[in-house]
Protein backbone atom coordinates (compact mmCIF):
# COMPACT_ATOMS: atom_id res chain seq x y z
CA UNK A 1 0.00 0.00 0.00
CA UNK A 2 1.28 3.44 -0.90
CA UNK A 3 1.45 6.00 1.89
CA UNK A 4 -0.98 8.89 1.41
CA UNK A 5 0.33 12.38 0.63
CA UNK A 6 1.67 14.18 3.72
CA UNK A 7 2.09 10.90 5.61
CA UNK A 8 5.80 11.56 6.07
CA UNK A 9 5.42 15.23 6.96
CA UNK A 10 4.76 14.82 10.67
CA UNK A 11 4.92 18.54 11.41
CA UNK A 12 2.27 19.29 8.80
CA UNK A 13 0.09 16.46 10.10
CA UNK A 14 0.48 17.82 13.64
CA UNK A 15 -0.50 21.27 12.39
CA UNK A 16 -3.52 19.69 10.68
CA UNK A 17 -4.54 18.07 13.98
CA UNK A 18 -4.17 21.42 15.74
CA UNK A 19 -6.36 23.07 13.09
CA UNK A 20 -9.03 20.41 13.62
CA UNK A 21 -9.02 21.22 17.33
CA UNK A 22 -9.26 24.94 16.61
CA UNK A 23 -12.13 24.35 14.16
CA UNK A 24 -13.98 22.21 16.72
CA UNK A 25 -13.58 24.83 19.43
CA UNK A 26 -14.81 27.58 17.11
CA UNK A 27 -17.74 25.68 15.58
CA UNK A 28 -19.20 23.76 18.50
CA UNK A 29 -20.90 26.64 20.35
CA UNK A 30 -22.94 27.53 17.26
CA UNK A 31 -23.85 23.90 16.63
CA UNK A 32 -24.98 23.49 20.25
CA UNK A 33 -26.98 26.74 20.03
CA UNK A 34 -28.59 25.54 16.77
CA UNK A 35 -29.54 22.24 18.40
CA UNK A 36 -27.57 20.06 15.98
CA UNK A 37 -25.37 18.79 18.84
CA UNK A 38 -25.76 18.48 22.55
CA UNK A 39 -23.21 20.11 24.80
CA UNK A 40 -21.96 16.66 25.80
CA UNK A 41 -21.44 15.68 22.14
CA UNK A 42 -19.61 18.95 21.50
CA UNK A 43 -17.41 18.43 24.56
CA UNK A 44 -16.63 14.87 23.44
CA UNK A 45 -15.70 16.05 19.94
CA UNK A 46 -13.35 18.68 21.35
CA UNK A 47 -11.84 16.17 23.81
CA UNK A 48 -11.12 13.74 20.98
CA UNK A 49 -9.53 16.49 18.87
CA UNK A 50 -7.43 17.55 21.88
CA UNK A 51 -6.25 13.95 22.35
CA UNK A 52 -5.20 13.80 18.70
CA UNK A 53 -3.11 16.95 19.15
CA UNK A 54 -1.54 15.55 22.33
CA UNK A 55 -0.67 12.36 20.50
CA UNK A 56 1.04 14.33 17.70
CA UNK A 57 2.92 16.50 20.21
CA UNK A 58 4.18 13.34 21.89
CA UNK A 59 5.18 11.84 18.53
CA UNK A 60 7.16 14.93 17.54
CA UNK A 61 8.92 15.64 20.82
CA UNK A 62 11.34 12.94 21.99
CA UNK A 63 11.84 14.95 25.20
CA UNK A 64 8.32 14.03 26.31
CA UNK A 65 7.89 10.93 28.50
CA UNK A 66 8.43 7.57 26.76
CA UNK A 67 4.72 6.83 26.81
CA UNK A 68 2.14 9.13 28.36
CA UNK A 69 0.37 6.55 30.49
CA UNK A 70 0.48 3.06 31.90
CA UNK A 71 0.60 0.31 29.28
CA UNK A 72 -2.92 -0.84 30.19
CA UNK A 73 -4.48 2.64 29.94
CA UNK A 74 -7.25 2.48 27.29
CA UNK A 75 -6.96 6.25 26.69
CA UNK A 76 -3.30 7.21 27.02
CA UNK A 77 -3.74 10.62 25.36
CA UNK A 78 -7.07 11.44 26.97
CA UNK A 79 -9.42 9.39 24.82
CA UNK A 80 -9.51 5.96 23.26
CA UNK A 81 -7.63 5.29 20.02
CA UNK A 82 -10.83 4.05 18.41
CA UNK A 83 -12.58 7.37 19.16
CA UNK A 84 -9.74 9.28 17.52
CA UNK A 85 -9.85 6.96 14.51
CA UNK A 86 -13.61 7.35 14.10
CA UNK A 87 -13.43 11.15 14.26
CA UNK A 88 -10.59 11.29 11.75
CA UNK A 89 -12.24 8.85 9.33
CA UNK A 90 -15.42 10.96 9.40
CA UNK A 91 -13.42 14.15 8.91
CA UNK A 92 -11.49 12.63 5.98
CA UNK A 93 -14.72 11.48 4.33
CA UNK A 94 -16.39 14.87 4.82
CA UNK A 95 -13.38 16.78 3.49
CA UNK A 96 -13.05 14.39 0.53
CA UNK A 97 -16.71 15.01 -0.38
CA UNK A 98 -16.13 18.76 -0.21
CA UNK A 99 -13.00 18.51 -2.36
CA UNK A 100 -14.74 16.31 -4.92
CA UNK A 101 -17.62 18.80 -5.10
CA UNK A 102 -15.15 21.63 -5.82
CA UNK A 103 -12.42 20.10 -8.02
CA UNK A 104 -10.96 23.52 -8.90
CA UNK A 105 -10.39 24.42 -5.24
CA UNK A 106 -6.79 23.54 -4.30
CA UNK A 107 -7.40 24.37 -0.63
CA UNK A 108 -10.27 21.87 -0.39
CA UNK A 109 -8.10 19.22 -2.08
CA UNK A 110 -5.21 19.84 0.30
CA UNK A 111 -7.51 19.78 3.34
CA UNK A 112 -8.88 16.42 2.16
CA UNK A 113 -5.39 14.98 1.64
CA UNK A 114 -4.29 16.19 5.06
CA UNK A 115 -7.36 14.71 6.76
CA UNK A 116 -6.73 11.43 4.94
CA UNK A 117 -3.12 11.43 6.19
CA UNK A 118 -4.31 12.03 9.76
CA UNK A 119 -6.82 9.17 9.47
CA UNK A 120 -4.14 6.89 7.98
CA UNK A 121 -1.79 7.64 10.89
CA UNK A 122 -4.56 6.90 13.39
CA UNK A 123 -5.31 3.53 11.80
CA UNK A 124 -3.92 0.55 13.66
CA UNK A 125 -2.17 -0.77 10.56
CA UNK A 126 -2.27 -4.37 11.78
CA UNK A 127 -0.84 -3.64 15.25
CA UNK A 128 -2.39 -2.85 18.61
CA UNK A 129 -1.35 0.81 18.36
CA UNK A 130 -2.15 3.58 15.90
CA UNK A 131 0.51 3.97 13.21
CA UNK A 132 1.66 7.32 14.59
CA UNK A 133 2.26 5.87 18.05
CA UNK A 134 3.98 2.81 16.59
CA UNK A 135 6.20 4.98 14.34
CA UNK A 136 7.03 7.35 17.20
CA UNK A 137 8.00 4.45 19.48
CA UNK A 138 10.36 3.17 16.78
CA UNK A 139 11.79 6.66 16.27
CA UNK A 140 12.42 7.02 20.01
CA UNK A 141 14.46 3.82 19.95
CA UNK A 142 16.32 4.77 16.78
CA UNK A 143 17.18 8.47 16.53
CA UNK A 144 18.16 7.95 12.87
CA UNK A 145 14.47 7.29 12.15
CA UNK A 146 13.13 10.38 13.92
CA UNK A 147 11.27 13.07 12.06
CA UNK A 148 13.72 15.89 11.47
CA UNK A 149 11.98 19.25 11.39
CA UNK A 150 13.06 21.92 8.94
CA UNK A 151 13.69 25.08 10.99
CA UNK A 152 12.57 27.31 8.13
CA UNK A 153 9.33 25.43 7.45
CA UNK A 154 8.40 23.83 10.75
CA UNK A 155 9.31 26.39 13.42
CA UNK A 156 5.89 28.06 13.44
CA UNK A 157 4.15 24.70 13.64
CA UNK A 158 6.32 23.62 16.56
CA UNK A 159 5.65 26.89 18.37
CA UNK A 160 1.90 26.55 17.77
CA UNK A 161 2.09 23.10 19.37
CA UNK A 162 4.05 24.48 22.32
CA UNK A 163 7.25 22.72 21.24
CA UNK A 164 10.71 24.02 20.47
CA UNK A 165 13.09 22.91 17.76
CA UNK A 166 16.40 21.36 18.78
CA UNK A 167 18.27 24.37 17.34
CA UNK A 168 16.19 26.64 19.58
CA UNK A 169 16.92 24.45 22.62
CA UNK A 170 20.65 24.57 21.93
CA UNK A 171 20.57 28.37 21.49
CA UNK A 172 18.77 28.92 24.82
Amino acid sequence: MIDPPFANDWAYCAWGALEVLRERRAAMPARVAAGTLTQAEADDSIAVARAIVLQWRWALDPAMPPFPAAADDPAPFGCRDVDMAVQLRRLAQWRRQRADAAPADPNAREAALLAEALAWHQDMGGTDLPRIVHFALIARRSPAQRFVPDPAEDADIYRALGLTLDVERRAA
